[in-house]
C-alpha cells in the first residue's frame, strides 16, 4: 500500500469516526429534562450573559472554563439568558467531545517514529471506542465539566507524547554551516524549538484542566505516580530539562490565573481557587451522605449494570485488549537500533497509562463522594489501553518470519487482521447500541446506569402547571414564590428563567407577609404551612421532581 493511499484511508477512517460521533451526540439534545447540575451551570452562565461579568465562587460551582466556553454558543442565538435553550448549552460538551477525538488522532506514530500507538489500527480503534462508548456519549450531551476536563487531559497526554518524541529524535545535521561553526556530534539530542512548544502546550492544557474542575488534581497526582512507576525516578531526572519544565509550569499558572481571575479583573478568584476550592471539595467528598457510595460503585456502572428487568449495560469488553497491552508492555524489547528505541518508548507510555488508569480508578473509588460522570477520566484510560492492545494484535499479524517466505504466511496474517477488525467492529457495535439506548430510548430512566438523581417527567408536569397558571395571571410578570431548601429547587430556576418575579425562600414563613404570590411551590413538609398561609381557596397538588424530592404546588382555582 502506497503512503498516499494509506493517508487517504486514514483520513476517511477519521472522518467516519467523527461522523459517527456526531450521529450519536447531536440528535434530540433538548428532549431530556435538564438535570439539576446542568440547570445550575446554565443559570451561572446566564449571569455572565445578563450581567456581563463572572466571579468565581468555590462554594457552589466548579471552575470557570465551562461558562466562558458556553458564552459564544449562547450569544449566537440569544440576547439574554431567558432566550437560551438546551441546545445552546449542550452543544458545548458535544463540541469538546469532538476535540477529544481530534486530539486522540495525534497520539499515533509521529514522523520521528515515536507515538503511543504502533499503527493506525490501534489509534483508530481507540478513537472509535471513545466515539461510541455509552458513558462517553451520554455525558457528552450533558452540560457539565466532564467532557471539557477529558479534552484537556487528552491534550496533556498528546503534548507529553510529542515532547518525548521530540527529545528522543536524533539531531539532524545542518547542511550549510557558517565558517567556524562547530557541528553537533552524531546522535546528539538537539534542543529543538518544538520541545519548548510542546512543553508550553502541556502546561496550557494543565492550566485549562485545573480551571475546569478541582478533580483535575486527582489526575495530576495519578500521572505523577505513573511517571515514576513507568520510567523510574532516575530516568525522569536525566530527561528533565529545566527550561522546558519552567515553561510548562509558567504556562499552566498563567492560564489558570487568566480564567480564575476573569481575565485579570477579579484577583479574589485566584485566592479562592488556591485556598477555598479544595477545602470545599474535601467537605463534599466526605460529608454529603446522599452521594456517598461503596468502593465498587463505578465498576458496577461501567462494567456490569442491570436494574430490575432492565437491559444489561457493560463496557467490560475493553478489559481484554487493555490487559493484553499491559502484559506486552512488561516484556523486554529485543530489537536494537532506532526501531528498538521506538518500541521501548511506546511500551513505557503503555506502562504509564496502565499505572495512571489504575491509580486514578483507585483514587475515585476510595473517595466516598461518587457521581457516575466522574468515571470518564479513568474510563478513557481503559479505552486507550484497549486501543494499544488492538494495535499490538495488528502488529503481530503483520510481522513476518525471517526464516520463511512472506507469501507462505500471508493468508494466515490476513485472517488474523480480519479477526481483529471483526472483534473491534462487534465491540463498537455493541457499545453504539447501548449509547443509542441511553441517549434516545432511556435518557432519564432509572434503569439507565448513567441516570443519577435526574429530573423526572413529573417535574415537567409541575412546570406545565406553573405556566398554565401564569398565562391566566400576569404572564411573565406573574409573582411566583418557592419555599424550598436550596438543593431541592433545581432544576426549577432553569425552567422559570423567563419569569421576572420569582422569589426563593427556605420556608413558607420566610415569605414576606406583604407578598401575595399567584403561584407557590413549597417543599413537602411545608404543605400545611402553605395551606394555612394562603387559605383554602387554593388547590394543592404534589409533584416528585426527582428521586427523594416531593414538592407542593398551590395555584388559584378557576
Amino acid at each position: 500500500m502506497t503512503n498516499a493511499l494509506a493517508r487517504a484511508l486514514g483520513w476517511a477512517a477519521a472522518a467516519a469516526i467523527i461522523a459517527g460521533a456526531l450521529a450519536l451526540r447531536l440528535p434530540r439534545l433538548d428532549r431530556r429534562p435538564m438535570h439539576g447540575d446542568e440547570a445550575n451551570q446554565a443559570v451561572r452562565t446566564g449571569l455572565l450573559l445578563d450581567q456581563g461579568f463572572y466571579h468565581y465562587d468555590p462554594a457552589d460551582h466548579h471552575g470557570p472554563t465551562l461558562y466562558f466556553a458556553a458564552w459564544p454558543f449562547c450569544r449566537a442565538t440569544a440576547h439574554s439568558f431567558a432566550e437560551t435553550t438546551e441546545w445552546n448549552y449542550r452543544l458545548v460538551p458535544v463540541v469538546f467531545s469532538l476535540f477529544t477525538l481530534l486530539l486522540m488522532l495525534g497520539l499515533g506514530s509521529h514522523a520521528s517514529g515515536y507515538g503511543l500507538f504502533a499503527n493506525r489500527a490501534g489509534l483508530y480503534s481507540a478513537a472509535l471506542l471513545t466515539a461510541v462508548s455509552p458513558a462517553m456519549t451520554y455525558y457528552s450531551r450533558f452540560f457539565i465539566q466532564e467532557s471539557m476536563l477529558l479534552t484537556f487531559l487528552t491534550g496533556m497526554l498528546l503534548c507529553a507524547v510529542r515532547y518525548t518524541a521530540a527529545i528522543s529524535a536524533p539531531n539532524p545535521q545542518p547542511r550549510n554551516l557558517k565558517p567556524g561553526t562547530r557541528n553537533l556530534k552524531p546522535g546528539t539530542r538537539n534542543p529543538k524549538p518544538e520541545t519548548l512548544l510542546w512543553a508550553a502546550g502541556f502546561g496550557a492544557f494543565a492550566g485549562l484542566a485545573a480551571a475546569t474542575k478541582e478533580t483535575a488534581v486527582l489526575s495530576f497526582g495519578a500521572a505523577a505516580v505513573a511517571l515514576v512507576a513507568a520510567c523510574g525516578f532516575g530516568r525522569l531526572w536525566r530527561a528533565w530539562r529545566t527550561r522546558d519544565a519552567l515553561v510548562a509550569v509558567g504556562a499552566a499558572a498563567l492560564v489558570a490565573v487568566f480564567f480564575y481571575s476573569s481575565f485579570f479583573t477579579y484577583p479574589r478568584g485566584v485566592y479562592d481557587a488556591l485556598f477555598s476550592t479544595f477545602q470545599t471539595y474535601h467537605t463534599r467528598a466526605t460529608a454529603v451522605p446522599e452521594h456517598q457510595h461503596p468502593w465498587n460503585f463505578y465498576f458496577k456502572i461501567i462494567f456490569w449494570f442491570k436494574y430490575g428487568r432492565g437491559p444489561v449495560w457493560s463496557e467490560a469488553g475493553l478489559l481484554l485488549p487493555a490487559a493484553l497491552a499491559v502484559g506486552l508492555s512488561l516484556l523486554p524489547v529485543r530489537q536494537q537500533g532506532a526501531s528498538g528505541e521506538e518500541t521501548r518508548t511506546r511500551r513505557r507510555w503503555v506502562r504509564f497509562l496502565s499505572v495512571y488508569t489504575l491509580a486514578l480508578t483507585a483514587l475515585y473509588s476510595a473517595i466516598p463522594y461518587k457521581t457516575p460522570w466522574c468515571a470518564l477520566s479513568f474510563l478513557h484510560g481503559f479505552i486507550l489501553l484497549a486501543g494499544a492492545g488492538v494495535g499490538a494484535c495488528w502488529t503481530a499479524c503483520s510481522r513476518t518470519d525471517a526464516k520463511q517466505t512472506a507469501t507462505a504466511f500471508a493468508p494466515l496474517r490476513l485472517c488474523g487482521k480480519l479477526l481483529v477488525v471483526l472483534c473491534v467492529a462487534a465491540l463498537a457495535w455493541r457499545h453504539a447500541a447501548q449509547a443509542c439506548r441511553a441517549c434516545f430510548k432511556m435518557p432519564a430512566d432509572p434503569r439507565n446506569p448513567y441516570v443519577y438523581a435526574h429530573t423526572g417527567s413529573d417535574a415537567m408536569n409541575l412546570v406545565s402547571e406553573i405556566e398554565r397558571a401564569a398565562r391566566q395571571a400576569e404572564g411573565n410578570d406573574t409573582l411566583i414564590a418557592l419555599a424550598v431548601p436550596t438543593p431541592d429547587t433545581w432544576p426549577l430556576p432553569w425552567y422559570l428563567r423567563k419569569y421576572r418575579n420569582v422569589g426563593y425562600w427556605t420556608r413558607v414563613a420566610d415569605i414576606p407577609a406583604e407578598l401575595q404570590p399567584t403561584v407557590v411551590v413549597a417543599a413537602a413538609d411545608q404543605g400545611d404551612a402553605a395551606d394555612e398561609r394562603f387559605g383554602r381557596g387554593k388547590r394543592a397538588s404534589f409533584f416528585g421532581i426527582r428521586p427523594g424530592v416531593l414538592l407542593n404546588l398551590f395555584v388559584p382555582e378557576k
